[in-house]
């Protein structure tokens, strides 16, 4: 990881998450953050949804917009 995203993602790891953008796999939907991987060269979170489906939702990709949340959520809305 980068030092400029190797924090962001740390911190964030067991909250749950959504996107807040117009495209993406599910968005709108929460997620919790599991870990952080890299992936096509880039930081990541790999996430999980509700029902077991898993995502990978990259951490400094500047055009996304995210919503944190450090408490359960109602996954589905």
């Amino acid at each position: 990881m980068t030092a400029s995203t190797a924090a962001i993602a740390q911190n964030h790891i067991g909250q749950f998450v959504r996107r807040s953008n117009n495209y993406g796999f599910r968005t709108g939907q929460w997620a919790q953050i599991v870990m952080t991987i890299r992936s096509g060269g880039r930081d990541c979170w790999l996430v999980i949804y509700y029902d077991g489906e898993t995502d990978v939702i990259p951490v400094d990709n500047p055009e996304d917009r995210y919503t944190f949340h450090t408490e359960a959520v109602d996954w589905r809305s």
